[in-house]
């Protein structure tokens, strides 16, 4: 009998040790949100509120991991939250000779369904707000931090947050780097360090700004690096944050781990370069510019990258496309090239990194919808039962959904019913597009198992001026059988 406990406990630990690692759910790069009051009409609030939305929602008991970088004029005071009133605390925060502020923040034991994050200053500043965030399970459900630093940089390939020493093996070390000048750099890589694998969990090259994080087993004094392709000053900060068995895995096999908000500006040019980690099995690529259209995508490593349909446009303002890649081969590291066509006109990319997809995942587009509004409205349909699922046996379907407009700002997704607006929006701009964050347009994503035709109806905020031009579309994927 003793030869059996003592077997069970040889072969319970690692299962013990393993469902007490932090491991990460998903993570989202939000995108610069560029000079305070740009636009016309200037900024829409003196005491402006950044919107960053998680892929998904949330589950319940798991940690929120979040990191902004911003212009610190006029010294505000600065307030992380959300949309399910969860605790926000400042890990560490420093301000660089450029008057530069980053900091990371973190909430314990967030309320299942947690969204949409917000930063808010207390004034308007110069801008060129960054956020970004990752939730984790098994990280503890209180007292959790451990250690934290943010280290000012100089000019340098090499990214430093500075010295810390856990007093217990087992955190979770996460580490947000971010150019202090907002410049572009070619790539960042992982770092490579003893006692950890570090991964990136998300980047951003056209900004300069990336995520690393990994699990450290040891106790040992460490100044957690990773690298970039570019020397630049970049200001960085780490937090650790205790494991426990706590919170909980995902529940959806079909899903999103990775997105990227990504921005191109009318002095980039064509091929694009793009840097996006990822892990699952279903890249998409939604697309909104003025009179900008993709010709091709590819990637490495190596996928096929297929168009939904061809790109919807209204004049010379609004064009929509959805790109993707199915069964796809991904990388922590991986790059794209997008190529173009037409004067470079305002566009972003929402990229999503799926898993749980079919191997032949694309079931069908709407065809691409188009208009002119010529009242101000605060609701707009852009498709009226446009696109009916084919649906899956035993599983779902998820419809990717955008609109481009050329004023207003779109705020939300009324219709289909439990879609999941995916837009960053930034109250420190005009509320007349395009703007820094994602241009002023909408995203979003939708899971269902019904068969039934959907409509696109959206919420807007506009000032003195009606949307005019719109051009949007919906596509849908299939999950795999489950």
């Amino acid at each position: 009998m003793k030869h059996i406990r003592l077997f069970l406990l040889i072969f319970l630990f690692p299962l013990v040790a393993s469902a007490q690692t932090p491991t990460l759910v998903q993570h989202v790069s939000c995108p610069n949100a560029g000079a305070t009051g740009s636009g016309i009409g200037g900024a829409q609030s003196s005491t402006p509120v950044y919107l960053c939305p998680l892929p998904e929602p949330t589950q319940a008991g798991n940690a929120i991991v979040l990191g902004f970088i911003s212009s610190n004029s006029a010294n505000p005071t600065w307030t992380v939250s959300d949309d399910k009133s969860n605790t926000w605390n400042l890990a560490s925060s420093t301000t660089d000779s450029s008057g530069n502020i980053i900091s990371v923040y973190y909430a314990l034991n967030v309320a299942a369904g947690t969204h949409m994050l917000s930063v808010k200053s207390s004034a308007q500043t110069n801008g060129y707000l960054t956020v970004t965030a990752s939730e984790y399970y098994n990280v503890a459900a209180s007292s959790a931090l451990d250690a934290s630093h943010c280290n000012a940089g100089s000019n340098s390939t090499s990214i430093e947050a500075g010295s810390i020493t856990p007093t217990v093996s087992g955190d979770l070390l996460w580490q947000w780097a971010a150019d202090a000048n907002f410049d572009s750099v070619r790539s960042f890589g992982a770092g490579s360090q003893s006692g950890i694998g570090w991964q990136l969990n998300g980047t951003d090259i056209y900004y300069g700004n990336a995520v690393q994080a990994g699990t450290y087993n040891t106790t040992a004094t460490i100044d957690p690096t990773f690298t970039s392709g570019t020397a630049e000053p970049f200001d960085s900060c780490v937090v650790a944050l205790k494991a426990a068995s706590a919170g909980n895995a995902p529940t959806n096999a079909f899903r999103i781990v990775h997105m990227l908000h990504a921005q191109m500006s009318s002095s980039s040019s064509s091929p694009y370069a793009m840097q996006f980690p990822t892990s699952g099995n279903l890249l998409a690529l939604s697309f909104i510019s003025g009179s900008t259209t993709i010709t091709g995508v590819t990637s490495s490593p190596t996928n096929t990258w297929s168009s939904t349909g061809a790109a919807v446009d209204y004049g010379s303002q609004v064009a929509s496309q959805i790109y993707y890649a199915a069964n796809a081969s991904t990388s922590n590291s991986m790059e794209l090239s997008i190529t173009l066509s037409g004067g470079i006109t305002g566009p972003t990319f929402m990229m999503y990194d799926f898993t749980g997809a079919a191997s032949s995942p694309f079931d069908k587009d709407s065809g691409g919808q188009s208009g002119t509004q010529q009242t101000i409205v605060s609701s707009l349909t852009t498709c009226s039962g446009c696109l009916s699922p084919s649906g899956v046996s035993g599983g779902n379907e998820v419809i990717i959904g955008n609109v481009g407009n050329a004023w207003c700002t779109a705020t939300g997704i009324t219709s289909p019913s439990g879609g999941i607006f995916d837009t960053a929006t930034y109250t420190g701009n005009s509320v007349n597009g395009p703007e820094s964050v994602d241009q002023n347009n909408g995203w979003f994503h939708y899971y269902t198992s019904a068969t039934s035709a959907l409509t696109a109806t959206w919420a807007y905020t506009c000032g003195s001026t009606q949307e005019a031009s719109w051009g949007g579309r919906l596509a849908a994927f299939e999950s795999a059988s489950q």
